[in-house]
């Protein structure tokens, strides 16, 4: 559940998987995260603004830099419907009153379930903002109305546990309690937190973004994926110049306070400037030592600022079409939102192709259900993942020793993909432009495939793929057979003959 798995959304999508394969359903994902997600921000800002108002503040908190920069590598991170669903059952619980405590609670806890179901972080991160926007509300409310309403939240809370219970009760008891479970914790140290500059600095995701600026995102710690914090010079100001004058609001009073304490939280344990870590600790480093929470990656809670930022976007436009008496104002207001717009203009989304030679157009032929197909160019990152595209384009008809996931290794750390072995070190080398290896590695790669069983080897479009062919050939005793764009060596089960070296058969 902490790795790749999105169950909720598999079951949803079955019927495009089943029809049109997996990429097809990776790819309505994709963009049906941002869709959602601004149609959901909208849901909760037209209960305090109009709705032309509430379009645009859905749409920046849908389309954001970070939930762009997330969505093509990490689909269910950018399911960001959560956020913004849990902020309007709170509304209408403890501000509006227009929903029972039962009834609530019923919803918070199907909610919660089905985030379980989807982006398990995602709870956590929730419960932590959660935490906050309560806060500020029993802060701004006083003693005596945060007592009144303590007993409806609390009714709520209770109602939510029995949906919970129901739905993710056997998936979390599998996680932490079964056989498999992961023992350590996978992600590490204040790493993927939000720098400071990143609110002001863009990072590629975005049309503006000069050499200059890339040069500095890139010695932000994390990756390219989680440094997604970026507001910009013009939203920023405006957010602040909302938040000072709408301070007596109660709605741009709390989104201000909810914002500015999330973001705070969002930069981890200590303070990241321009990549440079200063020893500087911050409010996080005591929810570090708590048990599920001190594992977060801070950053992730960014989405919530952004969800902030959105309320206060979506009152600067209302106040603008309220302003229709003052032409002035309007056009001003209206060059501030067009130069926000033109901050925040992403790239076009430019499709990451992946070609699936014909090959794996079809389960494999002649392949028997479950087994273990050696692919090169070998899976083993985030940056290597054509074999895996491909097992899914051949419906996961075979078996792959290799695949990009995060976990943990025998030591207790963290562990990218299987372990090494000298037949994923020499096909990465080879993919990297390192060369033939010498015949010194042939023994090596032997045993991995007996201790594998592997069934067959196939070599797909790749770099240097003439190297790797060669390798194979020398390593099988057998030239390959050529079919449907890809060089195959089909080998017994027991991969060994009584020479020591692999039989090819059917080649």
């Amino acid at each position: 559940m902490w790795d790749a798995l999105a169950p909720l959304l598999g079951v949803v999508l079955w019927p495009v998987t089943a029809l049109f394969g997996a990429v097809a359903s990776y790819d309505l994902l994709v963009t049906a995260d941002l869709a959602l997600s601004a149609w959901c921000a909208f849901l909760l800002l037209r209960r305090q603004v109009r709705p032309a108002a509430a379009v645009v503040g859905g749409a920046f908190y849908g389309f954001s830099p970070f939930l762009l920069s997330q969505a093509p590598s990490h689909a269910k991170v950018a399911f960001a419907v959560f956020p913004p669903l849990l902020l309007l059952l709170l509304d209408r619980l403890l501000v509006g009153h227009d929903l029972a405590p039962r009834r609530a609670g019923l919803l918070l806890g199907l909610l919660v379930a089905a985030q379980l179901l989807v982006f398990e972080e995602g709870v956590a991160l929730g419960l932590v903002a959660g935490v906050v926007v309560l806060g500020v509300l029993a802060a701004r409310a006083g003693r005596a109305r945060a007592r009144e309403e303590l007993p409806r939240l609390l009714r709520a809370l209770g109602w939510a546990v029995l949906p919970v219970l129901v739905v993710a009760a056997v998936p979390l008891g599998f996680q932490l309690f079964g056989a498999n479970r992961v023992p350590a914790t996978v992600p590490g140290g204040s790493v993927y937190v939000t720098d400071v500059a990143n609110l002001v600095v863009p990072t590629p995701t975005q049309v503006v973004a000069p050499p200059a600026a890339q040069q500095l995102t890139e010695r932000f710690s994390g990756n390219t994926v989680e440094n997604a914090s970026y507001l910009g010079v013009p939203l920023l100001l405006l957010a602040v110049a909302v938040a000072w004058r709408g301070r007596r609001r109660p709605l741009v009073a709390v989104a201000s306070w909810c914002g500015a304490l999330i973001a705070l939280l969002s930069l981890g344990p200590q303070l990241h400037i321009g990549g440079h870590v200063s020893r500087l600790p911050l409010p996080w480093r005591a929810f570090q030592a708590l048990p599920v929470i001190g594992d977060l990656l801070p950053s992730r809670l960014w989405v919530y600022v952004d969800l902030a930022v959105a309320v206060l976007l979506a009152v600067f436009v209302e106040d603008l079409l309220r302003a229709a008496a003052r032409p002035l104002v309007r056009w001003a207001g209206a060059a501030a939102t067009a130069l926000v717009g033109v901050s925040l203009l992403p790239h076009a989304a430019a499709a990451s192709v992946v070609e699936v030679p014909p090959l794996f157009d079809a389960p494999l032929a002649g392949v028997a259900a479950g087994t273990t197909v050696l692919v090169a160019p070998y899976s083993h990152d985030g940056f290597s993942v054509e074999a895996m595209v491909w097992q899914a384009a051949a419906q996961m008809s075979f078996r792959m020793p290799e695949g990009y996931f995060v976990g943990v290794g025998a030591d207790g750390r963290r562990s990218d993909g299987p372990p090494p072995t000298t037949t994923s070190t020499v096909m990465s080398d080879i993919a990297a432009g390192g060369g033939l290896a010498s015949v010194g590695v042939d023994g090596g790669i032997l045993a991995d495939l007996r201790r594998w069983r592997v069934g067959e080897v196939l070599v797909g479009p790749m770099p240097h793929q003439a190297d790797m062919v060669r390798l194979f050939t020398r390593v099988l005793a057998a030239p390959p057979q050529r079919t449907g764009g890809v060089y195959v060596w089909t080998t017994p089960s027991a991969v060994a003959s009584s020479s020591g070296k692999v039989a090819a058969l059917g080649s």
